[in-house]
């Protein structure tokens, strides 16, 4: 009797603009997993009462603070026990601190998710900068560079990630197959490294 392999769980992190989001949403969409992106999620929370009640996002939101960590690691709880066994799991840029890491793995098991995978998206400092220096956002009726993204920011905010995504990514390369792609060049060959390698393990 051929054994039905479960469901392929990916854990997708990498450098700062590296394309998770981007590579993540196609991912997630071609292979009918949930896309589980803090960002996403936190947005979809902020605008609904109940959600917004159950979290306890008022404050956060109306002071402009970060997410306090126990928030994050509720909504990673939450979701990753929601999604029906018959359904893989993509974890889209999150986990980022060690801590919710040990976390994640110890809800997988949980959840009897034992076929998962860990890529990690790479990209030189040097290309980071030059995405990040680039990039612009909708904000407020027009497009606009985000404030804090000038060089000195941007060093220190990719330094402080550097440190943190490293402990994480030696966590994970410990617990799951992984893999390291290059997304320098187009969108389609990095995509097409990544279909190549998620090949494997469905």
């Amino acid at each position: 009797m051929k054994r039905i392999r479960q469901p392929l769980n990916i854990i997708l992190l990498g450098d700062p603009a590296s394309g998770k989001a981007t590579h993540g949403s196609f991912i997630a969409k071609k292979f009918h997993m949930y896309d589980m992106d803090m960002g996403r999620e936190l947005r979809s929370i902020s605008q609904n009462p109940k959600l917004r009640k159950k979290y306890r996002l008022d404050e956060t939101l109306e002071k402009g603070k970060l997410t306090p960590t126990k928030i994050v690691r509720q909504i990673l709880h939450d979701r990753i026990h929601a999604v029906p066994a018959s359904q893989g799991l993509l974890l889209n840029g999150t986990p980022k601190m060690l801590g919710e890491a040990k976390l994640v793995s110890r809800w997988l098991d949980r959840e009897k998710r034992s076929n998962t995978i860990f890529i990690y998206l790479s990209i030189p400092i040097a290309e980071t900068m030059r995405r990040m220096t680039g990039r612009k956002e909708y904000f407020k009726g027009k497009f606009s560079k985000r404030p804090d993204d000038n060089n000195r920011a941007l060093k220190n905010r990719i330094a402080y990630y550097k440190v943190s995504i490293s402990e994480v990514t030696a966590f994970f390369k410990m617990l799951y197959p992984y893999k390291k792609i290059s997304s320098l060049g187009t969108i389609v060959g990095a995509r097409k490294k990544l279909l190549d390698h998620i090949a494997k393990f469905i």
